[in-house]
Order: C-alpha cells, then structure tokens, then sequence
C-alpha cells in the first residue's frame, strides 16, 4: 500500500495511505489524483492539495452553502464558481425555491472526470434542468454576464502564494466585479482555508478583500475530519441581519436535511474560538 503526501497550508504535512488510485494526470489547468484511502474512501486532490473525501465531503459542502442561502428571505438565483465536483450544485438545488443555479468552472476537462470518479457527488445537480454549466474563466464571464443573482458561491481551490496567477479568485477586483450582477440583499459565501491559532493569513486576507466591497462580513469555521483542522468559510453582504438572532432557530425552521452537519453544529459555526476569533482579527 503506497502513500500520499499531501501539501499543507501550514507547516505540517499529513500523509495518507494510498489503498487504490482510481486516476491521475493533467489537465489543461491542473494536476489530478483520485484515490481511494483507507481512512476516507474515495478521494480527490487538485496540484497535490486534498479538494474532497467521501468521508466527508457532505459536510464541507453543506457548510458551504446553505448558511448563505438560509441567511437570505427569498433566494432563487444562484452563482457557483468553481464547484467542478457538482457537491456545492447539489446541495443549493436541495432548496426548492431556487429557479436557477449558474455554474462555471474553467476546466470542463476536470468536471468530465469528476463525472466518471465521483459521480454520485454530483449526480443529481447534473441532471437538474435548473443547473446550467458554463466553462471559462469567471473573469469572462462576469464581463459578459446580464443575469442577476441573489447568492453567489466560491467552491474555488485554495491559494497559499498571493503572487500566483489563481490569487485573483479571492481578491477585492473579483468581488467588485460582481456586485453588478447581485440584487438587493445578495449574499457572497466562499471557503475561507485554514483555521489555526498560528495560521490564519489566508482568512484574514480573504476577509480584508470582502470587506472593502461589502458592509457585512462574518466568519464561521467547522472541522472537517479528511483535512484534520478547522476550516473556515467568510459571508459577505450588505445585510446578514437574519443571522443576529437564534441561528439555530434560523436554520432549522426551514425544511432543509442537513445529513452530514446537523442543525445544531452549523449553528455553532458561527461561535468561533475565543483564540481563532483573535487570529483573524
């Protein structure tokens, strides 16, 4: 049984052992491995980062969109960029309410293989009449677009080099571009990476960007098991309002399955660690 090295976003490097590799290679954009680990079953790492595990990739994606979704009265229009595994489409489309999903992904190679390997993932936002999938660069997209969204999703890689060319996809200049594009009350949700007491720089820098373009910024964080830390995840709009009362009362009022998360663990997001509250300061 070989093993895999992951890159990490701190100092530490995690290693897993390697039970089958499903497929590797290189696409246009990106280097892939699908594997499966004894540990987290199948798995998928982007450029030698770990994107998803069946583990757990249900919780990383409900926590992922539905508190942005939850925190807005009446969302039907929605914008996913990135999302190449269809998870993030899945779980929006789960709210009946929503009349149209956009998702767009720069590698249409990568989404065909995901597919293949990870079909069950994705499989029922795929054939959802209300998912259109676009493959090109979001900058194109967003100077192109005339539709309007009332949430708009980062499923994006995570950057650790703020000089390296995918560091735009979290930068005050992409958020601007967007906020033609949002009605009133639009909600902007993204990963926010790594969650420690010592290393929280791409968080903050996050944030920092969201908050020159918006007026109300929040932080939450879950530990998701196959990336062994808390990771983080930032809301961004002019008004979270909806989420100054009793979150979990918020979150469970509405008829939505949280399987993988629960109600009461999204809830506790939103309550960050005196010493990670003070990190991303």
């Amino acid at each position: 049984m070989s093993s895999y090295e992951q890159k990490a976003n701190i100092s530490d490097s995690v290693k897993r052992r390697v039970k089958r590799v499903i497929a590797e290679g290189k696409t246009p954009y990106q280097e892939y491995l699908f594997f499966e680990s004894q540990m987290h079953g199948v798995c998928l790492s982007l450029d030698g980062d770990i994107q998803s595990c069946e583990s757990d990739e249900a919780m990383y994606h409900e926590a992922l969109v539905h508190p942005a979704l939850l925190a807005h009265q009446n969302p039907q229009t929605v914008l996913i960029m990135g999302g190449g595994e269809g998870a993030t489409a899945r779980e929006v489309l789960a709210h009946k309410g929503v009349q149209k999903v956009v998702m767009v992904d720069i590698d249409e190679a990568f989404v065909s293989l995901c597919k293949i390997h990870i079909n069950s993932w994705g499989a029922t936002a795929f054939s959802d009449p209300r998912l259109e999938v676009l493959y090109m660069d979001i900058r194109e997209y967003i100077s192109t677009c005339s539709e309007k969204f009332d949430l708009v999703i980062g499923d994006l890689i995570d950057v650790d080099d703020w000089d390296s060319p995918s560091a735009f996809l979290y930068e005050e200049a992409l958020y601007s571009s967007l906020k033609p594009l949002l009605n009133a009350g639009a909600i902007v949700v993204t990963q926010g990476g790594a969650l420690t007491t010592k290393e929280s720089k791409n968080h903050k820098h996050i944030a920092k960007a969201l908050r020159k373009v918006f007026c109300d910024v929040r932080s939450y964080a879950l530990v998701i098991p196959s990336f062994y830390h808390l990771w983080g995840f930032i809301l961004a709009s002019d008004d979270l309002s909806l989420l100054d009362g009793d979150i979990e009362s918020l979150f469970s009022s509405k008829e939505i399955e949280f399987k993988a998360v629960g109600t009461q663990s999204l809830a506790a997001a939103f309550s960050l660690p005196l010493s990670i509250k003070e990190s991303i300061v």
